[in-house]
């Protein structure tokens, strides 16, 4: 999910995607390491393809403020090369 207003937070979303009945395993708002600002977007994992077709369905494209929100599905980065994070 994109362009979301700062404060939407992880159980925000999680309560519209309940109330809308889509199933979900986790929903992660990214935020700055130093500020801890959301950065205005969220992955969602889907519990299955219908539930992440109803969600691109139900809110891409949804206005929220003076937002247009936008939804699609995350593809991986296919040359996308380690970022020096460390292995714990």
């Amino acid at each position: 999910m994109g362009n979301l207003p700062t404060w939407v937070t992880a159980d925000e979303i999680e309560s519209w995607l309940t109330n809308e009945g889509i199933l979900f395993d986790e929903v992660k708002v990214i935020r700055d390491f130093e500020t801890q600002e959301s950065k205005g977007y969220a992955f969602v994992e889907a519990a299955a393809d219908e539930d992440l077709k109803a969600l691109i369905a139900r809110f891409n494209r949804a206005p929220l403020d003076d937002k247009v929100l936008r939804v699609n599905e995350a593809r991986a980065n296919e040359g996308q090369k380690d970022r020096g994070r460390r292995k714990r």
